[in-house]
């Protein structure tokens, strides 16, 4: 064989040797591309830490206890998750670390692998699917509203009742004024906001939603009248007004919309996935969440109790 011939076949072996080892990397670098922070469970195992994402100021569910840490509902509950993880991956040693996030970044952090799950409780939505995935439910929640006790008669009748005079308010009746430019408070990129600026246009009224970044500047702004309301999830605001002690706030009994509370963890990770359900169901199942969510909720009822057992998924 000629010395050019050699060469002829030298590269061409060369060029099907890179093309074998390209279409050996397409599986790894599609996955990167879907899941850049990788398995979850993998991440887990290599760090030795389970690194949970929380509200630091969002009682009952999630709440910094301390620096560094966190409680509340569902921090107990995702403990049980980590304990499932501990047993899966065989590491009796696995350490628990806390991420505080809010909520423009909370998703973010769960797709860029910074937090492995987000314990403060977030609603299912299409467009957070886009970014991450879902639990089972840890709870239902709904969007309530937070009233100063000297608001006028006609707002809080009609925030309470969707009725003003014991008649039905629709787009375009006059019993809308009372909604005229009102300002109403809302966490900012929460469901609660998508909420009220839907009803808001549906009614056509001139009320104002401002987004505020915390519950705190929520309550301070509704304290001080700078706004007539604020809106939030029910028991968060239940809880708000129970530790504000000015005695000036009231919590009306309606919801305004019904979601399911999960726990958000990374797309196209199905076993993660997997034994996070799990470990949910088992405890819905066994009873064990009843004592936690008595804790931190008050003693469940026997409707809450059949909720629990019906949603636990079966083995």
């Amino acid at each position: 064989m000629s010395r050019m011939n050699k060469a002829v076949v030298r590269n061409s072996l060369l060029r099907w040797a890179m093309i074998g080892l390209l279409v050996m990397q397409v599986p790894t670098i599609l996955a990167q591309a879907v899941n850049p922070g990788g398995a979850t469970l993998d991440r887990i195992r290599a760090s030795g830490k389970f690194t949970i994402g929380y509200y630091a100021n969002a009682r009952p569910y999630t709440y910094e206890d301390k620096p560094g840490s966190a409680d509340g509902y569902a921090i107990a509950v995702c403990r049980q998750v980590v304990d499932a993880a501990q047993e899966v991956l065989h590491a009796p040693s696995l350490t628990t670390e806390f991420v505080a996030v809010d909520a423009a970044d909370r998703f973010k952090s769960v797709a860029d692998g910074r937090v492995d799950l987000l314990c403060g409780p977030s609603a299912p939505s299409l467009s957070a699917m886009t970014q991450v995935d879902f639990s089972i439910p840890i709870l239902t929640g709904g969007t309530g509203v937070m009233l100063r006790k000297d608001a006028p008669v006609a707002l809080r009748d009609l925030l309470e009742t969707g009725q003003s005079g014991g008649r039905p308010i629709w787009r375009g009746s006059p019993m809308l004024a009372v909604l005229q430019q009102r300002n109403f408070a809302v966490i900012g990129d929460s469901l609660s906001e998508k909420l009220l600026k839907e009803r808001r246009d549906e009614l056509k009224v001139n009320s104002v939603v401002t987004p505020v970044p915390d519950l705190d500047t929520g309550l301070k702004a509704l304290l001080d009248g700078r706004v007539d309301g604020f809106f939030a999830e029910r028991n968060v605001l239940l809880d708000l007004a129970k530790k504000d002690g000015t005695g000036q706030v009231v919590v009306l009994n309606r919801t305004f919309d019904n979601e399911p509370l999960s726990l958000a963890l990374a797309r196209n990770d199905p076993d993660f996935r997997l034994l996070v359900d799990q470990a949910l169901s088992r405890l819905y199942r066994t009873g064990k969440i009843n004592a936690i969510y008595e804790q931190y909720m008050g003693k469940p009822d026997q409707s809450m109790k059949d909720w629990f057992r019906d949603t636990a998924l079966p083995e």
